[in-house]
């Protein structure tokens, strides 16, 4: 036998998660339509407050602002196969969401809103269809309660709010793993939702590479194959999952190698395989994800304990709460997190996928437990006086990024002032209220959703633009400048990705580090200039100066520095000099 403990393991796998459908072991979720109304309206709001509000924040070095320059060059370069950076083909991902950046540049113009668009959106979507696919899989109130953890997770909202291609491949394999298994979980499959779950994992893959079938594939393999039923997938399935891969996905790859010789040696030997091996300059040790995960998914993962426990535990009571849907989410969420724990080459947002499975999965316990009418176990009593605990920690990180605020920013905003305020009335309410039902009811679980939600808000509009701000290089350089409006502004060995967004209206020139020559000959030319390189270079480029300029560093960053003329002072002398003869 290719598996000899096979039927031992589906034993496993049945005693653990017993119930052939979550639904069937739920309470009743037959909401009415004035119930499904409110719970959308109430989601979309929640999500929409989180995520849309102050986009317009300083790009982030150096991959916010690397990937709008690639879309500005396409753009400009009118080439939608081959991806450049600077001129030069730039072959490490694909181009999908360099196409939907391009587009949103197009049609809302150049700014960093129209930059951050497709994240915001992608991570929007997400949240969405986790409620209304997962609905369709684990019960309406688990999924909204599911949903609703979704948008409280503080790092996958910030990274909604972010030029990067996480959100987008999150948003198209968490469709791809829900449509895939609505297809197969009933006795009859559903050809269209499978051809949908195939196209969704195909954009995955003109998204981000291969990446995303590994992700997706395995899970919907091994839920089947542990489930040995109905759901079990066969070999025409994944013909059929293969066709929309080869229409969607070929014809870019076949394109880009024939004008790019060097595409398939580099993208996918050295980029995904050696990378995935060799870690590149991003290697981790294999715990690195179970911290990020808590980070990731804070203040929702606070949760994260009793989930554990719920999933985990060998106790009748639990084992008979839990079904075959369950299965299949803990089954994607652990095989997501051990494949990029396993993975060299690690960064905390290669773990966004796993979150919407994860919080699913959470949502389930919620229903479960503490929102199950009657319920009685250690979980519900554990957690009925957490909405106090949770506030109480909320109220406590917020004043911490309140602090952090006011320190970078050398003052006190207003909107801090009113945040701190906000602040206080919390824990004076929730201290007058500590021993009262209200703190320990539904109220009190929409009360610290509520505070969770602010402490996000204050998080990603306010906190957020700050951190930006302060370590943009583009915004020094405006500061420092601001003073001398004809002053250059002189990239050596920096790339000027970006600079569009916030040097539009100032002369830009850049020089390469194989430049020297010509950047000395530039600068010998030039009265004032803000000088923007490299600090590991400085002494270098201070030498190359030293006849003709002073450098004197910005106290607020490394890499801009003004170069001021010091020759001046002696063409005056000389000047008087003939006067007086």
């Amino acid at each position: 036998m290719l598996f000899p403990y096979k039927a031992k393991m589906r034993q496993v796998w049945d005693d653990h998660f017993p119930a052939p459908a979550q639904q069937a072991v739920s309470p009743a979720s037959g909401w009415s339509r004035r119930q499904r109304c409110v719970a959308w309206v109430t989601l979309i709001a929640a999500a929409c407050v989180v995520l849309v509000p102050n986009l317009a924040y300083p790009l982030i070095e150096p991959d916010e602002t690397r990937y709008a320059q690639i879309a500005i060059e396409m753009i400009d370069s009118r080439d939608w196969v081959t991806p450049t950076l600077d001129g030069k083909a730039y072959l490490d991902k694909p181009p999908l969401m360099y196409w939907l950046t391009a587009l949103s540049f197009r049609a809302f113009g150049t700014t960093e809103t129209a930059a951050r668009l497709p994240s915001m959106v992608s991570a929007l979507a997400t949240i969405l269809f986790v409620f209304g696919w997962g609905s369709r899989v684990v019960g309406r109130r688990s999924a909204w309660l599911g949903a609703m953890a979704l948008s409280l997770c503080g790092g996958f909202v910030l990274s909604g709010r972010f030029l990067i291609l996480d959100s987008l491949l999150t948003f198209l394999t968490t469709l791809c793993l829900l449509s895939g298994y609505i297809a197969v979980r009933g006795q009859r499959h559903r050809p269209v939702w499978w051809m949908v779950s195939g196209v969704a994992c195909a954009l995955g893959v003109l998204t981000k590479g291969p990446v995303a079938l590994v992700l997706c594939a395995p899970t919907l393999i091994a839920s089947g194959w542990l489930r040995a039923d109905h759901s079990r997938t066969r070999v025409l399935h994944w013909v059929a999952f293969v066709v929309p891969m080869v229409v969607v996905c070929v014809p870019w790859y076949i394109a880009v190698a024939k004008f790019n010789s060097q595409f398939v040696d580099y993208f996918f030997w050295e980029h995904n395989y050696q990378r995935f091996m060799r870690g590149s300059n991003h290697e981790q040790p294999f715990w690195f994800y179970i911290p990020i995960v808590f980070a990731a998914m804070f203040p929702a993962s606070l949760l994260l304990p009793s989930v554990g426990v719920f999933v985990a535990s060998s106790a009748g009571r639990k084992r008979s709460l839990r079904s075959k849907d369950l299965g299949f989410l803990v089954c994607g969420s652990v095989w997501i997190l051990a494949f990029f724990s396993a993975a060299s080459c690690k960064l905390p947002t290669y773990i966004l996928p796993a979150i919407p499975l994860v919080c699913l999965a959470m949502g389930v316990m919620l229903d479960q437990t503490v929102f199950r009418r009657g319920a009685a176990d250690r979980i519900t009593n554990y957690l009925i006086p957490f909405p106090r605990r949770a506030t109480m920690i909320l109220i406590l990180a917020c004043g911490a990024m309140v602090g952090v605020d006011a320190w970078l920013a050398g003052s006190v905003s207003p909107v801090s002032v009113m945040v701190g305020i906000g602040c206080v009335a919390v824990l004076a309410f929730m201290l007058a209220n500590w021993n009262r039902d209200i703190a320990a009811g539904r109220l009190a679980w929409a009360g610290t959703a509520m505070v969770s939600v602010g402490v996000i808000l204050f998080a990603s509009t306010v906190l957020l633009p700050t951190i930006s701000s302060e370590r943009s290089v583009y915004v020094e350089t405006c500061r420092v400048a601001k003073d001398d409006a004809d002053a250059a502004i002189v990239f050596f060995g920096e790339k000027p990705h970006g600079a569009s967004f916030q040097l539009s209206q100032r002369q830009t020139v850049a020089f390469s580090i194989e430049w020297e020559d010509e950047f000395v000959g530039f600068a010998s030319n030039q009265r004032d200039f803000v000088l923007v390189t490299d600090d590991a270079r400085i002494e270098r480029t201070r030498e190359v100066l030293a006849s003709t300029h002073r450098l004197t560093v910005s106290p607020r960053h490394e890499h801009v520095y003004r170069a001021t003329r010091i020759t001046q002072a002696k063409e005056t002398v000389a000047s008087a000099g003939k006067v007086n003869r």
